[in-house]
């Protein structure tokens, strides 16, 4: 599971990433981008957004985009308190 526990707090453990592209993917990803913007915005197909997006929802144990925009948002308030 990616969420470890300290104390009574939950936060993402950091995610490796095995390509450059999918750092990318994921940073648009938590702004919200849909694939299809991804695809555009990075000029790549349609396929290899969906890949990407697919390994970084596995990796972060997640199946929806806006639970990825929820992770990315808690992990960045535990970071600032």
């Amino acid at each position: 599971m990616p969420l470890s526990t300290s104390g009574n707090r939950l936060r993402p453990r950091r995610v490796a990433t095995r390509w450059p592209r999918e750092t990318e993917v994921f940073a648009l990803l938590a702004q919200g981008r849909t694939v299809g913007v991804i695809r555009e915005k990075l000029v790549i197909s349609l396929n290899t957004a969906r890949f990407h997006t697919k390994n970084i929802y596995a990796k972060l144990g997640v199946h929806s985009q806006q639970e990825l925009i929820d992770v990315v948002e808690a992990s960045g308030s535990a970071s600032t308190s």
